[in-house]
C-alpha cells in the first residue's frame, strides 16, 4: 500500500509539473519567453536525464538482485526442512516427536502473512523442534550419526530461516527517493515549458509520468517480496508440508 501511495504521489507531482509549466508559459513576461531563455532550460534539463535514468537502472537492478535472492534461500529452507524430515525418519519411533513438531512449524509458517514474519508463535514452534531434538538419546553408533546429522540439518535450517528474513526487509532510503524524484520533476517541468497544449502533447506527457510511476512502483515492491502484489510464492513451503505428512 506505502508503494503504491508513493507511485501515486509521485504520478501528480511528474504530471502536474509538466501541466503546470505548460499553463503558465503564456502568462510570463516576453523576456522569460526568449529564445534565450528557452535554449538555457533545456540545456539544464540535458544535465539531469543521464542521472536518473542511471539511478532508475540501478535501483532496477539492485531490487531485481533482492526479488531472486529471497526467491533462492526461500527454496533452500524449503528444502533443509524437508532434508531435516528425512534424516530424522531413520531413528524410529523415538523422532516422532521432532517431526511432529517440525510439521506444525511449518504450517504455522504458512498462517504467518507475510511468512517471512518472526511472530512467536512460529519461533516458538521451531525452537521446541530443537528441543526436541536435542533431548533424544541413543546407544547405536549409526543412529547417533544419524542424530548429529538432524542436528546439523536443523541449525542450517534456522540460519537460513533467519537469512531470508533479514533479506526481505529490504528498502530504499527516503532521500534517494526524494533527489531521484526531485530530479524527474525539474525534467517534466522543462518538457511542458514552451510546449504545445494539445491533446497529444498532454497525453504523451501523462502517459510518460504514468510510465515512470509504475516503475518506481515495481522497484518498491520488489523489494520487499512478502508484501504486495507482487510477492513470492509460498509453493516451497507447501511442498515440505506435502513431504513431511508422507
Amino acid at each position: 500500500m506505502v508503494a503504491f501511495i508513493v507511485a501515486v504521489l509521485i504520478f501528480i507531482l511528474l504530471g502536474g509539473a509538466a501541466l503546470a509549466t505548460m499553463a503558465i508559459h503564456a502568462r510570463l513576461a516576453d523576456h522569460h519567453r526568449s529564445d534565450e531563455t528557452n535554449t538555457s532550460v533545456r540545456l539544464v534539463a540535458t544535465l539531469f536525464v543521464t542521472m536518473p535514468s542511471l539511478l532508475l537502472g540501478l535501483m532496477m537492478n539492485s531490487a531485481a538482485n533482492t526479488y531472486v535472492a529471497v526467491d533462492r534461500n526461500l527454496h533452500v529452507f524449503a528444502t533443509d526442512l524437508i532434508l531435516l524430515d528425512r534424516s530424522l525418519r531413520p531413528l524410529g519411533p523415538s523422532a516422532d516427536e521432532p517431526r511432529k513438531r517440525l510439521l506444525a512449524y511449518v504450517e504455522q509458517v504458512l498462517k504467518d502473512v507475510p511468512i517471512s514474519r518472526a511472530n512467536e508463535v512460529s519461533e516458538r514452534l521451531l525452537d521446541e523442534v530443537g528441543t526436541s531434538l536435542r533431548e533424544l538419546r541413543f546407544d547405536d553408533e549409526q543412529k547417533v550419526a544419524l542424530w548429529n546429522d538432524a542436528r546439523s540439518v536443523y541449525r542450517q535450517a534456522v540460519q537460513q530461516r533467519w537469512t531470508f528474513v533479514e533479506q526481505s526487509d529490504g528498502s530504499f532510503p527516503s532521500p534517494l527517493i526524494c533527489i531521484l524524484v526531485g530530479w524527474l520533476t525539474l525534467m517534466f517541468a522543462t518538457l511542458g515549458f514552451r510546449a504545445p497544449r494539445n491533446a497529444v502533447v498532454i497525453s504523451t506527457t501523462i502517459a510518460a509520468a504514468a510510465l515512470i510511476s509504475a516503475a518506481i512502483y515495481l522497484i518498491l515492491e520488489m523489494s520487499t517480496p512478502f508484501s504486495g502484489p507482487i510477492q513470492l510464492s509460498d509453493r516451497p513451503l507447501v511442498r515440505a508440508v506435502e513431504e513431511i505428512r508422507r
